[in-house]
């Protein structure tokens, strides 16, 4: 039998290094690895066979959990069909593994239910190996469709084969209404009814990208325009037409008059804008409320992920028709749950119709998931306001480094402080993620530097991530990319720093030792 990996929050006695593959922050639920210096990025991200013996965890949507693959093989022994076919690819729900094969091009008994342990498990019948095996994984990977590792644990547990399961803090009467009435009030729309919850916050972009596209069909309008370099998965839902609909990039987030010439060009197609506030990687703000009179004017609905402003520091529901969140971050802060949520806007004419269709798209989150969010949301103001004090000290700290640091990418740079105060509450802050742009190698500062490092942010605890290797290893590995990537203002000498709880003379003596020259 196995034992489950002890430690539920966030490295203890403050920020330190952490040995290479070791989860973050330690729960048998973590959602990240420590990968500790840069040549243990590249090995990781470039399949090294002697790095990945020794970091052999990741991000769960995209190396699956080890409990998903013992689940995996034991589905795939009581599967009936798997003379045919070579490995089982599990999912949250039955409509994600009929998504991931219809993507994959597998006929529709890909798809199939099995018992397994006494509980009922979906997921698509793979060939062992091939593009179709491949894209059924990308699906699976790119809309968050992926089965939880609480549920694993689950199926693992009755079925005799855990000898522990992972103690953690969790909130389990009525869990599901307590997250969805905590978002309610933070966001600052009437009730529960206008928030829905999904399987991580791909899944929840993906349910309401998808939802947007299916009213706007039936009036022929089935684009949608991308503003900036966002991230990666969002953009790979358009890019590999994982949802069905053209869509277009504006790649400058501050050209509103580029923004708006786009939209009217395509005004009788276009189902939507989606935006992030800040974007990812790159932090930009954009001007929300000039967005909501582009998207006005075309007849268009406005999607907004807010996951790294939080609504605790942005009101940005008056200018959305939708707003997405990834509650693994800041909402819970414990970096060992993947869950998302979906805010409609009741002042949206689509409002209704999104009431009605969400339900359709997406995946709910397994029951133990939303009681771990349920416990980690009652902080989520508090944790904001630490976050918020502690952004501005690191700022600070950065500024006194001109001889290490460019510049750093956040919600008050020069670039977006003016957009960011328009939709800012009197209450908030900068939010927690900040990118550094170094003007040495990375490896001068990434390797020295004692925090949690590794993929995710927005945990209680600092964390740093290489995010250039992480997001887009495949452009650093050809001078196009490179290219590709400098035209967006990204190189491989970035650092994106979430910054945690600690006090905030700890966080700054940490990164103070890791700039300073030897």
């Amino acid at each position: 039998m196995s034992q489950a990996v002890s430690g539920t929050t966030g490295p203890a006695g403050g920020p330190r290094h952490i040995a290479a593959g070791r989860p973050v922050p330690g729960s048998v639920h973590s959602v990240s690895v420590s990968i500790p210096d840069v040549a243990s990025v590249i090995g990781y991200e470039s399949g090294d066979a002697a790095t990945l013996s020794r970091i052999s965890w990741g991000y769960p949507r995209f190396r699956p959990h080890p409990y998903v693959v013992r689940v995996a093989e034991l589905a795939a022994r009581e599967d009936p069909g798997k003379e045919r076919d070579g490995v089982l690819l599990p999912t949250r729900a039955a409509r994600a593994a009929r998504a991931g094969a219809a993507f994959a091009g597998l006929p529709p008994d890909a798809a199939r239910d099995l018992t397994v342990g006494g509980h009922v498990l979906s997921g698509v019948r793979l060939p062992a190996q091939g593009p179709r095996a491949a894209r059924a994984r990308a699906h699976v990977t790119h809309t968050g469709g992926h089965l939880s590792s609480r549920q694993a644990e689950d199926v693992l547990w009755d079925a005799g084969l855990l000898d522990a399961r992972q103690p953690e803090e969790t909130a389990d009467a009525s869990p599901a209404q307590a997250v969805t009435a905590a978002l309610a009030e933070a966001y600052g729309v009437p009730g529960p009814r206008y928030v829905a919850l999904r399987n991580s916050g791909m899944n929840a972009v993906t349910a309401a990208i998808e939802a947007v596209t299916r009213i706007q069909r039936d009036s022929g309008r089935n684009r949608w325009l991308q503003l900036g370099w966002i991230f990666f998965d969002t953009m790979h839902l358009f890019g590999k037409k994982v949802v069905d609909a053209e869509h277009t990039t504006v790649p400058d987030p501050f050209d509103l008059a580029e923004v708006a010439r786009v939209a009217a060009a395509h005004a009788g197609e276009l189902a939507g804008i989606i935006a992030e506030i800040p974007g990812n990687p790159g932090m930009g703000v954009p001007d929300l409320p000039a967005l909501r009179e582009i998207a006005d004017r075309a007849g268009c609905a406005l999607v907004v992920d807010a996951t790294i402003a939080t609504p605790h520091n942005v009101d940005v529901v008056p200018y959305a028709d939708v707003v997405c969140e990834s509650l693994t971050k800041y909402a819970t802060g414990s970096a060992d749950v993947l869950t998302g949520a979906v805010v409609v806007a009741p002042g949206s004419p689509f409002a209704e119709d999104l009431l009605t269709l969400l339900p359709r798209y997406g995946d709910e989150p397994y029951r133990r998931d939303t009681a771990r969010v349920a416990a980690r949301i009652r902080g989520y103001a508090e944790r904001m306001a630490r976050v918020n004090a502690n952004a501005l000290a690191l700022a600070e700290c950065l500024d006194r480094h001109p001889d290490v640091v460019r510049d750093t990418g956040w919600a008050y740079d020069v670039r977006s402080a003016a957009n960011y105060r328009k939709v800012a509450r009197d209450s908030g802050g900068p939010g927690g993620v900040l990118l550094v742009d170094l003007k040495v190698p990375l490896e001068l500062v990434y390797d020295r530097l004692a925090v949690a490092k590794g993929p995710s942010f927005g945990a209680e605890f600092t964390m740093a991530s290489p995010q250039i290797f992480i997001a887009h290893y495949d452009l650093l590995t050809t001078p196009r990319g490179r290219a590709a990537l400098r035209e967006r203002g990204l190189h491989r000498d970035m650092l994106r720093v979430s910054v945690g709880t600690e006090p905030p003379e700890l966080i700054v003596e940490t990164f103070e030792r890791a700039l300073r020259p030897d």
